[in-house]
C-alpha cells in the first residue's frame, strides 16, 4: 500500500553485500589515514628551520670533500693491500 513503510532490505536500487561495504569502509579509512598523515607532514614542514643558501652551500662542499677524502683513503688502502699481499697483476 502507498502508506506502508518500506524496510531497508526492500528499498529499490543497488544492494551492497557485506563484503562490498567492508571494502568501502576500509577504503574510506585508508583515505582518512592518508589525509591525516599528509596534514601532519605539511604541519611539520612548516615548523622546519630551513638552512640559508650559504649554510646549504657550505654543507654541500663539506659533504663532497669528505666523499673525496674517503674515496682517496679507500683507494690508497686497497693499493697498499695489493702491494703487501701481491694480489695485483
Amino acid at each position: 500500500m502507498p502508506g506502508d513503510k518500506v524496510s531497508e532490505d526492500e528499498k529499490p536500487g543497488p544492494k551492497k553485500d557485506k563484503a562490498a561495504e567492508a571494502r568501502d569502509e576500509e577504503r574510506e579509512r585508508r583515505v582518512r589515514a592518508f589525509q591525516s598523515g599528509f596534514r601532519a607532514i605539511a604541519s611539520e614542514m612548516k615548523r622546519v628551520t630551513w638552512p640559508s643558501r650559504e649554510e646549504w652551500v657550505s654543507a654541500t662542499i663539506v659533504t663532497v670533500g669528505l666523499v673525496v677524502v674517503v674515496a682517496l683513503w679507500t683507494t690508497a688502502v686497497g693499493q697498499l693491500a695489493e702491494w703487501i699481499f701481491g694480489t695485483g697483476k
